[in-house]
């Protein structure tokens, strides 16, 4: 999907009939028909209104809404599945919450088709809710010619089917969970970075909840003078995960980023960087041969972390080498490619974690699909999954989208919090803690999330792990650990124990 020199106009308002502020327009962007920006590509924006570029093959539109009753989400109008066409929109208006509202409920009644198939049965509040969304879109449409009506009964619309949309999709799940057998293997985890710091308290709370380790191996701090390294770090975490039954896994062997990338690494060339990589590679599998099977052999590589400023295609080769070095060093390592953003947006705006990217950018599905046709041989594919912005119902589709690789699919990081209160951290918690989800973040909304996203991971067979991230605050996310710094368990700890303990009950 490539630009044209032709726009469009794209009107949005809040659910009172304001027009949508410049601060959420900016965020506006046209998509592919997988949620995937394809071109760098900016907005023009005014109050309520942003002008964007009409792509040459079907498209979506995308921007962040605050939807009264529901939250505050990336909100997606796809024409009813279909896309919408050159022909259709160039030089035209698009009542966006209109779109949207159509194009959800269309999504909904059409994925409630399938899984009825499967055997599903819905409850009678999920009917209430589409039922009324449908009505209101049906109202909306008659009033197309307000504009303001139109756009306002949209809205409430959208608000009724955005919480039909995720009843459906977790109702689906918890429907898949008690047809199917205990999932003995399912790897639930936090990083154990905090021990032995925090002691066997920590140790204690981790290992009565999680069954599952990730270790640290970032370079820049393993061996910050070349052929120095030091993994004494992950040998202490490991000596707690072997001993109280944890399984660990290796993080990250290949980084491109400032964390993973020595001082004395920089400025080198590429088959310099390359070198470096497989001898560190085959020393921290090798030294770690039968005790650490599982490793994130390369994160974040498809422009995200960048900062060698690597084409694609030797992206694609870093990746090869990770893999395969990995094997080398251990025949039975289980090789995972780590992935972040995975909606893709820095594609959108053209910058990575530190710069501009200077070309077009690789989404993560384009990165996944340049692997599997060069043939980088792996075992599993990696999600990071921080504060993902859309609703439970868009979550589930993206999911679905890495599981039609074929692979195992491993939930690598993931967090939301569980306080408002602002702390001056990373950029990440700045630019996303505003937006909301069933209202305000606090400990009971942060277990409703969790609970639900790990329903929909648990019920899919190719979802084989889940690993919060962090557990104890303070955390990557401010206030997303699921202990506190005091070591109190938070309602996420209980909740998760409570519906881990049923799974693992399922079927005896």
């Amino acid at each position: 999907m490539r630009p044209t020199d032709e726009s469009f106009n794209v009107t949005a308002v809040l659910s009172d009939g304001s027009p949508l502020p410049v601060s959420e327009l900016a965020d506006a962007m046209v998509v592919d028909l997988e949620s995937m920006p394809a071109f760098e590509h900016k907005p023009e924006v005014a109050v309520g209104n942003a002008t964007l570029p009409v792509p040459d093959g079907p498209f979506a539109v995308c921007l962040p809404l605050p939807v009264a009753g529901f939250g505050h989400v990336v909100v997606c109008a796809d024409n009813g599945g279909e896309g919408y066409k050159a022909a259709e929109v160039s030089g035209k208006t698009m009542n966006f919450c209109l779109e949207a509202a159509s194009s959800r409920v269309a999504a909904v009644t059409r994925a409630e088709a399938g899984f009825r198939e499967s055997g599903t049965q819905f409850s009678a509040d999920y009917r209430a809710r589409i039922s009324q969304a449908q009505t209101l879109l049906e109202d909306a449409l008659k009033k197309r010619s307000d504009e303001m009506a139109s756009a306002k009964l949209a809205m409430s619309s959208l608000g009724e089917s955005l919480h039909a949309g995720e009843m459906l999709v977790v109702e689906h799940a918890q429907s898949r969970i008690a047809a199917s057998p205990a999932r003995t293997g399912f790897r639930l985890g936090c990083n154990g970075f905090r021990y032995p710091e925090l002691g066997e308290k920590y140790a204690a709370l981790f290992g009565d909840l999680l069954n599952f380790a990730t270790l640290p191996f970032y370079r820049a701090r393993t061996e910050e003078r070349e052929g120095e390294r030091d993994f004494a770090r992950a040998e202490k975490i490991l000596e707690w995960t072997t001993r109280d039954g944890i399984e660990p896994k290796g993080h990250p062997l290949v980084w491109f980023h400032q964390a993973g990338i020595p001082a004395w690494l920089k400025g080198r060339s590429y088959e310099q960087v390359r070198a470096a990589h497989r001898d560190y590679v085959r020393d921290a599998v090798g030294r770690f041969r039968n005790r650490i099977k599982m490793w994130d052999v390369i994160n974040e590589a498809h422009d995200w972390a960048n900062d060698f400023d690597y084409t694609p295609d030797q992206l694609v080769e870093m990746t090869r080498l990770a893999a395969d070095t990995s094997r080398e060093a251990d025949p039975n390592a289980f090789r995972i490619v780590n992935c972040c953003w995975t909606w893709s947006e820095y594609v959108a705006h053209g910058r990575n974690y530190s710069r501009t990217i200077g070309r077009p950018a690789c989404s993560v599905l384009q990165y996944l699909r340049n692997l599997m046709d060069a043939g980088v041989d792996f075992e599993a594919i990696g999600l990071q999954m921080y504060y993902p912005q859309r609703d439970l119902f868009e979550i589930d589709r993206q999911l679905d989208r890495f599981c039609r690789f074929g692979k195992p699919v491993h939930i690598t990081e993931l967090g939301v919090s569980s306080s408002t209160r602002q702390v001056d951290h990373l950029e990440i918690a700045r630019v996303h803690f505003v937006r909301q989800w069933h209202g305000p973040w606090s400990e009971s909304v942060q277990a409703d999330w969790l609970e639900a996203f790990s329903t929909l991971c648990y019920s899919k067979p190719s979802v084989e792990a889940m690993t919060w991230w962090d557990f104890c605050d303070p955390a990557f996310i401010p206030h997303s650990g699921l202990v506190d710094e005091d070591l109190r368990p938070k309602e996420a700890y209980h909740r998760l124990h409570r519906l881990t303990r049923a799974w693992r009950s399922h079927g005896q």
